[in-house]
Formats: C-alpha cells, structure tokens, sequence
C-alpha cells in the first residue's frame, strides 16, 4: 500500500464535488491518501503542512499543488484582539479557521475584505515580495523532501505568478508537472473548455484529466483504466 501526502488549497479539499486528490484514491489502485488541502491557502500554509505531515508520518510520495503568492495565513494566538476581527468576516470567518499545526490555529485570509489584511496587502506587502516569499516556500519544501529522500511532485492552481522574477530560476523545475508552465485552472480552459465549471474551482472531470494526462505520468502512478473510464462516464454526466 503506498501512503501518498496530497497538499494545496480549495482545489484540492473536495468541498464543492470530488477533486484530484479524492479521484487519486478511485483512480489508482493501492494507495492510502492523506488530503490536508485547505480552502483559502496560502503558500506559507502549504509549506508548513507538508513539512509537519512528514515529520509525522512516513510517506512514498507527496503531491503539492501550490497557489497564488498574493495569499496571507495568520496563526491565531489572539494577537492584538485578531480572533475579535476573524469575526466580523461573515464568509472566512469560520470555513478558513482552526486548521491546526502542531497544535497551532491558522486563518487562512484569502480574499478577505477584513481591513486589516488589506492594509497588510496595500501598505506593508508589496506584490513582489509575496512572490519572493513564495519563491522560498517553494525551495524550502524542494530542500526539505530532497533530503528526508522522499519522492514529490509539484504543480499549481493557478499559473504561477512569480515565473518573472530572477529568483525563480534556482527552482528546480524538474520537480514539476510541465515545468510549472501552466496551472490546472488555466489547463481546464486550454483543454476543457467544455467543461465549464459554476465554481471557482474547476469541475471534477478536469481535475480527472490533469490527474490522467499530467499528474500520475509524471509522478509514476499507475491508473486502473477500468476505474478511470466509470469516473469519465459519471463525470461526463453531472
């Protein structure tokens, strides 16, 4: 049986319709997966869950699917009156709240309108530096998984928005599905245009394809062709 580690924000949590990594556990067979996707996060989130899932738990292989650097994760210990104003936020202030890390509460902001975190955005924060910070997020997972000799493989939501900067040629784009090129939103518009999803994430039979076409050749994962044709005729349908 081979424990796979699946880590990225909303489109992977499942929460809307099944999404990559639950069709991963229908699709191919002998596989235990662990989803510690989360709706709302941010890379710095990303980052810290597979860095303590692993060092909780032995895995054959992780799968991360990183998502736009624009994104703010606060770990909620009550400062400055913080939980009061997680409050007032009648859309994240519960769906995006008591994730826990090594018994830590994290928010995970997104696009909250919470002035705070716009002031932390337009004032503090400069585009730039959240795509650096990425940047980092990204290397130190890369470092962290080369070294515990854990297999991986990295691909995105969205396009990546910090291709443009220096920085990122130290990534070791080898690591990632087709080189970080394209993210699974805008692959979903590219070779699924039918496929329209009502959702912000895309719909299942786009997650099914990237995971087919892109995902398990690229990580070694075999596909039980039975199994991927029933879920291409339900998802065909709904």
């Amino acid at each position: 049986m081979q424990k796979i580690l699946c880590v990225g924000d909303g489109f992977g949590k499942g929460h809307v319709w099944p999404m990559w990594p639950q069709i991963l556990s229908k699709v191919v067979d002998d596989i235990e997966v662990d989803n510690l996707c989360e709706i709302g996060a941010g890379n710095e989130f990303i980052s810290q869950c597979v860095t303590d899932a692993c060092e909780r738990k032995n895995y054959d292989l992780v799968l991360v699917q990183w998502t736009m650097s624009n994104r703010l994760d606060l770990i909620n210990n009550k400062q400055n009156n913080i939980a009061k104003m997680i409050v007032k936020d009648s859309t994240y202030n519960t769906k995006y709240s008591n994730v826990r890390l090594n018994d830590r509460s994290w928010w995970l902001s997104s696009a909250t309108q919470l002035e705070l975190v716009r002031d932390y955005h337009e004032k503090c924060i400069s585009k730039e530096q959240h795509e650096l910070r990425s940047i980092n997020y990204v290397k130190l997972v890369d470092l962290y998984l080369k070294n515990k000799k854990i297999p991986f493989t990295f691909f995105s939501s969205y396009n990546l928005d910090f291709v443009s900067l220096s920085e990122s040629s130290s990534i070791d784009w080898s690591k990632w599905c087709d080189a970080g090129k394209i993210g699974m939103h805008e692959y979903g518009i590219k070779h699924l245009s039918n496929y329209k999803s009502t959702e912000q994430q895309p719909c299942s039979m786009v997650h099914l394809d990237y995971l087919e076409k892109v995902v398990c050749p690229f990580s070694g994962l075999e596909l039980n062709n039975v199994k991927l044709s029933e879920h291409k005729e339900d998802y065909a349908r709904s």
